[in-house]
């Protein structure tokens, strides 16, 4: 059955069409954005935007006039990432495992949450159990697989990317965003600003706190554009 589904969908992806499963979301958080957020993206060149997932933000940027290179580590549904930006003639995907080291055979725990949290991590206490920050969403992780690693310095040699041309950066990696940076030494010198995921507390076993993402960027240039207050978010920095 799963063989007959996927050569129908690489059939209809050929004439243009693809066969989508409609997925109905309750567990939308929207936030106002922030005013510096908007500023760094209209004046950036183009986003590099780690931890794709479906593409999500992809109207977003285009409505903003950017062009995107998107990574996403998930094979499971890197497919249909890349469908859903055929209609985006500047978005371009990558599927990577991003990590400080390259060629690393890694575990990649698949999660039940639309794989939203999938991670190289597991959950942590903030995730699941009684202190969970979203309990209604019992997250657990259903699924791994092995993949291997690549840091995004050796991603955009391998590739031939202009990295000049992506100077906003969009960093969702579940825990693995410090890992990411300390494998960007070179790349990172033409990132202008940057929207990263933090955590305070165990949302991650191992995964990356707020406090080392915070003394790496600031040794490295970047200001935080607005105070962290809590557990879990996203935080914009801007180079000096």
């Amino acid at each position: 059955m799963k063989k007959t589904k996927n050569l129908i969908k690489f059939l209809l992806r050929k004439i243009g069409w693809r066969l989508e499963k409609l997925i109905k979301r309750n567990d939308y958080n929207i936030e106002v954005p922030h005013k510096e957020l908007l500023s760094a993206l209209s004046i950036a060149k183009g986003v590099f935007h780690l931890g794709a997932h479906r593409g999500e933000e992809a109207p977003i940027y285009e409505w903003f006039g950017k062009k995107v290179l998107w990574v996403e580590a998930n094979p499971v549904i890197f497919a249909e990432l890349s469908d859903n930006l055929i209609k985006y003639r500047f978005q371009k995907a990558y599927q990577a495992l991003i990590s400080n080291e390259d060629g690393k055979e890694i575990d990649f725990y698949l999660s039940n949450n639309d794989y939203a949290s999938s991670s190289i991590f597991e959950f942590g206490t903030l995730s699941s159990g009684s202190s969970s920050l979203w309990p209604d969403k019992h997250l657990k992780h259903v699924n791994k697989k092995k993949l291997l690693s690549i840091t995004i310095d050796t991603l955009v040699e391998k590739n031939s990317i202009n990295i000049k041309d992506y100077d906003h950066w969009v960093i969702d990696l579940q825990g693995a965003e410090l890992l990411a940076l300390e494998g960007a030494v070179a790349s990172l010198k033409f990132c202008k600003s940057m929207y990263i995921e933090v955590s305070k507390g165990d949302v991650y076993k191992k995964g990356a706190k707020w406090n080392e993402v915070l003394f790496f960027l600031e040794k490295n240039n970047y200001k935080q554009m607005w105070d962290f207050t809590s557990n879990h978010g996203n935080i914009l920095f801007i180079k000096k």
